[in-house]
């Protein structure tokens, strides 16, 4: 009993957080949330929406808050702690988009965003693939710079596409998602054959 009055505490909590957000497009979650989901935002149709009526009274784009205070109302607001959670923050996100647009719309969207994130988990595994394959044909050394590549690939570069398909930023997913997941794999595949050619050479001198 204990356990779940603290859970409705802190959905409670987050309800009453989110719903103090409006007038400065999520001023409070900036606060933490600076940096990469900030610029994600900023760069989508509602976060320009947002700066050109900076100064209106009326506001027609939602801001942290309005979209996120939905997330809050799933089973299990910390979406990001297991994947199930983060499946039912999703929906209750979801469900918040048919709030302003129409449900063909929303559906439209949510499939594009889904075959971008499969796009970009495909490049993950291609480039895992072949880090498997250098640990198998590469000394310490070789295969330090190809294993700082698919860290880069796997944090930086798919968290930017997730960012960038979440909040429905079309610049914001290429640039920094896709066509950064294609230069982290197009540099792995440059450094797996520069080390097998360097290893040839090493052999062939040796002979």
């Amino acid at each position: 009993m204990r356990e779940l009055v603290t859970k409705l505490r802190r959905h409670v909590l987050w309800l009453l957080l989110l719903a103090a957000l409006p007038a400065l497009a999520g001023k409070s979650c900036v606060d933490c949330h600076a940096g990469a989901a900030e610029r994600s935002w900023a760069l989508s149709k509602h976060g320009v929406i947002a700066r050109i009526e900076v100064g209106r009274e009326r506001r027609r784009t939602p801001d942290c808050g309005g979209c996120h205070g939905f997330e809050a109302k799933a089973p299990a607001p910390q979406h990001y702690l297991k994947k199930t959670s983060r499946m039912e923050a999703r929906e209750q996100a979801v469900a918040g988009c048919g709030t302003c647009h129409a449900p063909r719309y929303v559906a439209e969207q949510l499939a594009a965003a889904q075959r971008g994130l499969a796009l970009g988990e495909m490049k993950r595994r291609e480039a895992e693939a072949l880090v498997q394959l250098a640990r198998k044909e590469m000394n310490a050394t070789e295969l330090a710079q190809i294993e700082k590549l698919l860290a880069t690939l796997r944090d930086e570069n798919l968290r930017e596409l997730r960012l960038g398909l979440a909040h429905q930023s079309p610049d914001y997913q290429w640039w920094l998602g896709q066509a950064a997941l294609d230069g982290s794999l197009l540099r792995i595949k440059g450094a797996l054959g520069e080390a097998r050619r360097t290893q040839a050479r090493t052999r062939v001198a040796a002979e």
